[in-house]
């Protein structure tokens, strides 16, 4: 099959790629022009390097007419960890990933797999399962929630078919340096005291290679709606912090209840992922294992 994966150089998109090329799925790898993929695939003979800038709209039409791809995986996003969450530029991405949709469809592409968050969800106190009421509340994932709106409307009226991968919390080699994982790294490992909360929140953690092998296995299957991508075993922040402590040492240096939660602050973020499994898939990694492999990388 041969399969466009959009923001191909990031921290998700170069395991996607990896994960395809080890199905033997011919993969288009688009990035923007002077980056490469953090996972060495560059040299495989199956991956097709496509640099471009997808905020112009020559270079978005030049992509979609000329890859002949039969399925698109979507990750091209506005990604600071630091302001994505209310930065503007998620307006442009949606724009961008609206034209990209369109254009594709009419190029030929069978399918298009979009990339979502778990932050779409309504507050609960429970597993969030793919049904569940929505109530998007950041820029970020007002952004996506019309994304997925929008295409999937689209694939509707073109008789394309269409999958959202809503992906939840994630660690793993490549994580950007203020993330939870690499930051207390480097906190532990210059010997630094790290203020915490009381590290009640409950969150939903994956390795980024199982993050890829699961949009591997959406994009080439026949999944179609919404599809959570997710570990279904839920850990509160404490229980991450005090394992990435044990692996690295200095747990003495975690302070706990030292810093308040934040105002509006979710306790309770993970998923239900029984569809996911559903389609074949399980996880490589245990979390501490996972883990590990993350320490080691920062």
């Amino acid at each position: 099959m041969r399969v466009l994966v959009t923001g191909a150089a990031g921290f998700i998109g170069s395991w996607v790629v990896k994960a395809l090329l080890e199905r033997d799925h011919e993969v288009i790898g688009s990035f923007r022009p002077g980056q490469t993929p953090r996972v060495d695939v560059t040299s495989h003979g199956r991956f097709t390097p496509w640099p471009a800038d997808l905020d112009d709209p020559n270079a978005l039409e030049a992509l979609a007419r000329g890859v002949c791809a039969e399925v698109a995986v979507h990750m091209a996003w506005y990604a600071d960890p630091s302001t994505y969450l209310h930065s503007p530029r998620n307006m442009d991405s949606l724009a961008m990933t609206v034209k990209l949709a369109r254009a594709l469809y009419e190029n030929g592409c069978r399918k298009i797999v979009g990339v979502g968050t778990c932050v779409e969800y309504a507050p609960s106190d429970g597993l969030r399962k793919e049904g569940d009421p929505l109530d998007p509340r950041t820029l970020y994932a007002v952004c996506k929630r019309a994304a997925c709106l929008a295409i999937e409307a689209l694939a509707a009226e073109e008789r394309k078919e269409f999958a959202w991968a809503r992906l939840f919390h994630m660690h793993g080699p490549g994580d950007a340096k203020v993330r939870l994982v690499p930051s207390l790294v480097a906190k532990l490992r210059r010997g630094a005291s790290v203020d915490l909360t009381d590290g009640t929140q409950v969150r939903d953690h994956l390795h980024v290679s199982d993050v890829g092998t699961a949009m591997a296995v959406i994009a080439t299957g026949d999944a179609a709606g919404p599809v959570n991508v997710c570990s279904g075993e839920p850990v509160t922040l404490r229980q991450v912090a005090e394992m990435v402590a044990r692996i690295v040492g200095g747990p003495e240096l975690l302070r706990f209840n030292a810093r308040p939660h934040r105002a509006g602050e979710v306790m309770f973020l993970a998923g239900d992922a029984s569809r996911l499994r559903r389609l074949a898939w399980a996880p490589r990694w245990t979390l501490e294992a996972g883990l590990r492999d993350a320490v080691s990388a920062v």
